[in-house]
Order: C-alpha cells, then structure tokens, then sequence
C-alpha cells in the first residue's frame, strides 16, 4: 500500500482503558462495593489475560480505598470499568489508518491484503504475524495445524488461488499449505535466492514422488465394485464424488508435499466427499466431513455414484434421506412410518397409526417422522401426527429438533405451524445452534423472518461465540443482516475469538 513519510504524518496518542488511567465502575460492573462505592475512583496498573484464550482482556485496578483486583476489558464483550481519566495508550498515524470498504491502491513491490487480487502466481510471501492471529483469520480458510509452524519466518511461493480466493502457497520442505490472504505479506527475492528456493522444491518432490510410487507398488487391489483405485491415468474432475484413504500410515506418506496431514483431518478418513477444486499442479481440494481439504489425488479413489453433499449437516441430512427414501422395508412399523412421512404419503401414516403398539414418535434411522416430515415440507403429514400428539421436542442424535429440520429444508410455513403449537424456536442441538442460525447460514430469508416474527431470539450464541448477525455477515447477506437488524440483533456481541460484528464485519472484508 502506498503512504506518505511518516515524518510529514501527525503522531497521535491513542487513550482508553490502559495503566495510569483513573476509572470507576462501569457497565457491566457485578463486584458490588468492592471499589468503595458508586462514585469511587481507582487507577489501572497492568493489563493481564482474564483466561489464557483471551489475552489483555483485563485491567489490574488499585482502588482508592487500597482494594485491588482484576477487572473484565473485553472479556466476551464485557467491560467492567470505564475510563475517568483516560490513559495513554500508545502511537498511531491517522493517515495510514485504512479505510473499512475504500479500495487501496497496491504497490508493484509490496502488499498484505485481505483479498488475493495483490498476489499472483509465483509471488514470494511471508507469514509476518503473531501467531494467535494467524490461527484466528485461518479460520475457514483451511484452519491451522501444528505442521504450519514452518511458514513462520520461512519465505514461500505463491503455487495457485482457488475459487474462495484463498492463497496456497508452497515451501522449501515441499509443502503446501491454503491461507486466508490477509495473513500473507507480499516480498521480492534476489535472484539467486529465488533459485536457491526453486532447486529445493524440485529436489523434495522428487523425493517424495520416489516414496509415493513405493507406496503406490504396495497398494493392495481395491475389493469393491464401486470405487476405482486411484493412478496416474485416472481423470478427476470438479464435483466428482470421492473417497479418502482410510489408512492412517499411507495416507500421511501421499499428503507429504501435498498440504501435509493434520489430526483435525482424521474424521475425513474413509469418508466420501466432492472435489470442489482442481489446482495446476494436480492437487485436489475436497469437501468432507465439514471441512475441505487439500489431497493428492493419490489419496482418494474416484466414486461411482451420486451424492450431493453441501457442509456437514447436508452430509448428515442427505444420508437420512437416502434411507428413508429407500423402498424396501424389513417389517418394522417404526421404519415404515418415519419413510410414508418423509415421503409425504399422509393415507399410509393415517393407516399406520391406527395400528395397535405404534409409537408416534418412534425412530428409524435415527429419526421421528415428524422430524422427517418437516424437512421435506408434508404439511398434511405433520398435521396428522400433531393430532395424535407428536412430541415436538424430540432430538436426533446431533441435537436437532423438528424446527431445526424445517430450517434447514427451507420449509417456512412448517415453521409457522410448528411456532403456534408451542414449539421452543430457540432450542439448540449439540453444536449450540438454534433454528435461526441454520436458516441464516443456509441463506433462507422466508425461514429467518418466520423465526424473527414468531420470537426466535437473534442473540444466542452458537459453540463458536457467533451470533446469527455473526452468520449473516460471513454469509455476506446484507438483506438478513438488515432483518436482523430490524429485530434488535445486538451487534456489540463477541464470539469465542473476541469478535463482535463490527470486527467479524472488518475481518471478512464485508463493508456493506
């Protein structure tokens, strides 16, 4: 970014919160006459970590009356002082100050961007951050693991930008690691250390194609009629189906070069998932298990069949599917009626509740039929089993509730038959979701204004800290952020990275 000398530029002091500031109690103040009393005064003497995961969110204060003790500053968005006498803080330079929304001009030598129109392919790049905000704006952007330690002062080479615009980028060891582009920092090489660079790249894929071909020759024969062992010749293409190798031992040898394995990449192993994105270099970038991941195709074998998967829960969600849907039935009267009502067949789920020791709420695949009824929108279905008094708070085994499913089929009016019996809009499933943060994620505006009006409460916080104002944002919906908005949606509150949606807004680049 280009900016004028620093010596033509006003030094300002920044004051707030920080030591030798005089302070009194503030607004979320919960410590009774600790400070002497309402009109009290105290003086911060440090700021210190309130937890190990939220580091300078407190304030050592003395008090006048000589009590002392420390005190929230942004801890979960709670602020327990406020500044009499503001203290100083430290320097800034209002000019070079960027601007949330204005575009920046981009110098031929150097950048560090939030998007990755400043880098190309063939860029050198540094990691020049602390490493805590690295891990946080990796988030969703590939996320971090240990095997990431040595992009941390170590140069590497821009190989390829995929479709979310994320960099990978790759080093000297011959790995490759995704990152979010705000993290990288644009840097130009001699020559000679270019080639230096270039020489251990060539030589660590040459090793590696060595230890892979071994492996490769060790491979027994695939057993299975719907799968085909992964070589060379195999064609691999966008939104193919994919299995990833189940062998622990192998399938690190394969991702060496390749990204590298991570233990945050161990629930996708064994598991079938879609090929979002193809890079030059032959490495494939798959969606699995609720995350994507960088593979060498060596590591997956080719699919034959059709799956539909979006995230996590669709995964989840189109398995159920799938079962329910399947015509053949083993005799199990539970089973038959959790399939007639996912297939909306409301004469054959009237029939099969006359019968004598049926249980209206009973489960097949780990579903009630009214949970199943309500994703795929049988609203007569539905109506014939709240008449025969479904319990309308059941949980399958992730925790979510028949509103929770109706969300996420997009099935608003279900939702509103659902709000008038009583049904609890606010409840959450293992994950700390409510029905609101499923519609807001999914992008279903019919669904979060239904929930909105019929009382759905738009501050709870998922397992994350975020909001549904946090999804909203990150979903880039400025149409949901405005309903939101309109129902009170409080923007000052911080998720588990200390973010409220104001920041969340900065980090993702939302100006809107």
């Amino acid at each position: 970014v280009l900016m004028d000398p620093r010596r033509k530029a006003k030094k300002l002091a920044y004051k707030g919160l920080y030591p030798g500031a005089r302070v009194c109690r503030g607004k979320n103040w919960q410590y009774e006459e600790q400070d002497g009393g309402d009109s009290k005064r105290g003086k911060i003497t440090d700021l210190q970590d309130w937890s190990k995961t939220h580091p300078r969110s407190g304030a050592y204060v003395i008090w006048d009356n000589n009590r002392e003790n420390l005190y929230r500053v942004g801890f979960e968005g709670m602020v327990d002082l406020q500044a009499v006498v503001p203290g100083k803080g430290g320097y800034y330079y209002s000019e070079h100050l960027p601007l949330l929304g204005e575009p920046q001009r981009i110098s031929k030598t150097h950048s560090s961007v939030s998007g990755s129109n400043g880098f190309q392919i063939g860029n050198y790049v540094n990691v020049d951050l602390e490493l805590e905000i690295v891990q946080s704006l990796q988030h969703g952007h590939g996320g971090w693991s240990d095997g990431m330690f040595e992009c941390l002062g170590t140069t590497g080479c821009v190989q390829s930008i995929d479709e979310d615009h994320d960099i990978v980028v790759s080093y000297p060891s011959g790995n490759r690691w995704t990152f979010n582009p705000a993290i990288l920092t644009k840097v130009e090489l001699p020559p000679e250390q270019q080639q230096i660079i270039f020489r251990q790249q060539q030589q660590q894929q040459r090793d590696l194609n060595t230890v892979q071909s071994a492996a490769v020759s060790l491979s027994s024969p695939s057993t299975t009629t719907t799968t085909t062992t992964t070589t060379d010749a195999q064609k691999l293409e966008i939104n193919d189906m994919v299995q990833i190798c189940s062998d622990l031992e192998r399938i690190k040898i394969y991702q060496r070069g390749h990204g590298d394995f991570a233990e945050a990449m161990m629930p996708a192993l064994g598991k079938i998932g879609r090929i979002i994105h193809q890079y030059a270099d032959g490495d494939i970038k798959v969606q699995v298990a609720g995350g994507c991941w960088i593979f060498n195709p060596l590591a997956v074998t080719k699919v034959h069949q059709t799956i539909s998967i979006d995230d996590e829960n669709e995964e989840r969600l189109s398995a159920m599917l799938k079962k329910l849907f399947d015509a053949q039935v083993t005799g199990d009267v539970h089973e038959e009626l959790v399939k007639a009502s996912a297939n909306g067949d409301s004469r054959k789920v009237e029939e099969l509740l006359q019968r004598p020791h049926v249980d209206v709420n009973g489960i097949f695949a780990g579903h009630t039929s009214l949970q199943a009824a309500a994703q795929n929108g049988h609203i007569d279905v539905i109506r014939i089993l709240m008449l025969h008094h479904a319990n309308l708070e059941i949980e399958d085994k992730d925790g979510d509730r028949a509103v929770h499913h109706a969300s996420f089929g997009d099935e608003s009016i279900v939702l509103e038959i659902l709000a008038k019996a009583g049904c609890d809009l606010n409840a959450r499933n293992k994950r700390r979701q409510t029905a609101l943060h499923i519609g807001v994620c999914k992008g279903h505006f019919d669904v979060v204004k239904i929930l909105l009006t019929h009382g759905a409460h738009a501050g709870i916080q998922d397992s994350d800290g975020d909001t549904s104002l946090h999804d909203a944002i990150s979903k880039r919906r400025d149409d949901i952020v405005a309903l939101l908005l309109e129902h009170n949606a409080d923007v000052a509150t911080c998720n588990n990275n200390g973010f409220n949606c104001i920041h969340h807004a900065a980090l993702r680049g939302n100006s809107s």
